[in-house]
């Protein structure tokens, strides 16, 4: 059990860490975390935070500790319990666990009882929703273990109802970030230790502007929900996950990111880059989107710090002997600002699924709006090992509710092919380009590799994202791809999963060669639409 004297330690031993590269003052809607706490006083609830960086259980401990709210057991992974750190954390809340342990029944039974204990007590639980720090910047697909044995462990106690509280944590700049690229280039991981952590907080030493939290609306488990529906695990998980999503805030390194890299390999100057960040602005304001506070009137002073933060640690480049100040992102940080570009890339989803299904519709001649709505359905399910989505009904009810921003009457004037385009030019700011890219590029050269195989040939994962590092290599050097940030281990995976779950990558029968090469061409196609958008967004350029 948590300690008051430990977690005194704990609390300013935290401060002290966020100190060393972040502001001291965490940004966070107090009054909402008011309301949060009488939830968490009142009922068996467990607060799941997204995982970016070894900072998120630091910041959120310290929110909780600096606001006096009930101290919450964390549920953490065994490699984290090394000398010193694990000492503090075990008589602070910390409750460390074993990484595997399904042949281990006394283990899972003395778990659950455990967890059966804390919940009857209301004794709040937090841990990392996604299970593991997310490598590419987007939100993971949910672990479901530690989820798995909380909602059984809630039919043990005398709890009707669990509150599963999403928390949201985000950064103007994370630490960790080089690191992550070097991982998804092939790199191995270094393992965590006292060393490791020492080496850790030094390369903290530099600034990194303000850390953000923020919680979404309780996903609130009821035990006669859970008895009748085999499903409910998944669909809990996936509700965390959209609200997560909904209440991430986009800050201006996420911003700059996503501009700087629609536009690359061409540069910005700094009228340019302006117009488009108050462009995407404007649309995710009739969104409700959030923005951090660094785009409020009178904060241009601290926005002009975090630009320079930015250029000193090389994440962008800025030229400023020339007649105008220029910006671009490296080709060598390509892989660096697509991470902070994925933080917000699932706001823009819906938008840049349409813009897509759009171009599909123009080239439709029999039926525009069948070939569109097609197109779409087509899209969210290629991309559903990378995004959590609504129900398909929302789905739609958002493309729709896109649409209409633009003109109500829309599906009735799609059978015209100029009023299609027309439609699609004016959907400034266009993001297709600028969020999609490089799950598109990566699928496309997974596609390639299997398309490449004999009728009697396939390969495991592993071979696969191996062929695909060596090709995709050569693909980047032809320009076939647009990118390295395209080159990553965990886009090559998930494109492994889709064309397993097309039946594409194991050996079949006569037909499996061409539906190889289908997907393969269709992804060609994708990468060219993009393109043909990326051309009407940018500015004086001749449309397609």
């Amino acid at each position: 059990m948590p300690h008051n004297f430990w977690q005194d330690v704990a609390g300013a031993f935290y401060r002290w860490i966020i100190s060393l590269g972040y502001e001291n003052k965490v940004a966070i809607d107090i009054e909402k975390l008011e309301r949060y706490r009488s939830i968490v006083r009142e009922n068996p609830s467990a607060l799941l935070w997204t995982h970016k960086t070894h900072m998120d259980g630091i910041a959120v401990q310290s929110v909780l500790f600096e606001n006096d709210f009930p101290p919450p057991h964390t549920m953490g992974g065994i490699n984290m319990a090394f000398g010193g750190l694990g000492f503090l954390a075990r008589r602070s809340g910390a409750i460390f666990i074993r990484r595997t342990f399904q042949d281990n029944p006394l283990y899972k039974l003395v778990l659950r009882q455990y967890l059966a204990y804390l919940l009857e007590k209301r004794f709040p639980l937090t841990w990392s929703f996604e299970g593991t720090r997310s490598r590419v910047g987007k939100l993971m697909p949910p672990r479901y273990g530690m989820l798995k044995y909380v909602m059984d462990a809630m039919q043990e106690s005398s709890a009707d109802d669990l509150y599963l509280i999403p928390v949201a944590i985000n950064y103007d700049m994370i630490n960790d970030v080089k690191d992550y690229a070097a991982e998804q280039s092939g790199m191995i991981k270094r393992p965590e230790s006292l060393s490791w952590f020492i080496s850790y907080l030094r390369r903290m030493r530099q600034p990194l502007g303000r850390i953000y939290i923020d919680f979404g609306e309780p996903v609130v488990v009821k035990k006669p929900s859970f008895d009748d529906d085999p499903l409910a695990l998944q669909k809990t998980a996936f509700q965390i996950g959209v609200e997560a999503n909904r209440v991430t805030p986009i800050t201006l390194t996420s911003l700059m990111s996503l501009s700087l890299l629609g536009a690359a390999p061409r540069a910005q100057t700094i009228q340019e880059l302006q117009d488009n960040m108050n462009a995407l602005r404007e649309w995710s304001k009739g969104r409700d989107i959030r923005f951090t506070s660094d785009f409020d009137d009178g904060n241009n002073e601290h926005m002009q710090e975090l630009i320079n933060n930015m250029v000193n640690s090389k994440l962008i480049n800025r030229y400023d002997e020339g007649p105008e100040t220029v910006y671009a992102v490296p080709e060598r940080q390509h892989a660096i600002a697509s991470y902070y570009r994925n933080t917000i890339v699932h706001h823009f989803l819906a938008k840049a699924i349409t813009e897509l299904s759009l171009v599909e519709a123009a080239n439709n001649l029999d039926d525009p709006l069948e070939g569109f709505w097609r197109a779409a359905d087509r899209l969210k399910d290629m991309f559903k090992f990378e995004f959590f989505y609504e129900p398909t009904d929302k789905f739609h009810e958002s493309i729709k509710r896109e649409l209409s921003h633009y003109d109500a009457d829309w599906e009735l004037q799609m059978a015209d092919r100029a009023y299609v385009l027309n439609m699609l030019r004016n959907m400034k700011p266009l993001v297709a380009h600028s969020t999609l890219k490089p799950y598109i590029e990566s699928y496309r050269i997974v596609a390639d590799v299997v398309a490449s195989l004999g009728a009697t040939e396939s390969l495991d994962e592993k071979a696969l994202v191996v062929a695909a590092f060596k090709y995709g290599r050569q693909a980047y050097l032809q320009r076939r791809i647009s990118s390295k940030a395209s080159l990553g281990e965990i886009l090559f995976k998930n494109g492994y999963k889709l064309l397993d779950s097309y039946g594409l990558v194991e050996a079949g029968g006569e037909d499996i060669v061409e539906r190889r090469k289908k997907i393969s061409q269709e992804l060609r196609i994708l990468s060219h639409r993009l393109e043909q958008i990326r051309a009407l967004a940018m500015p004086n350029d001749l449309d397609f």
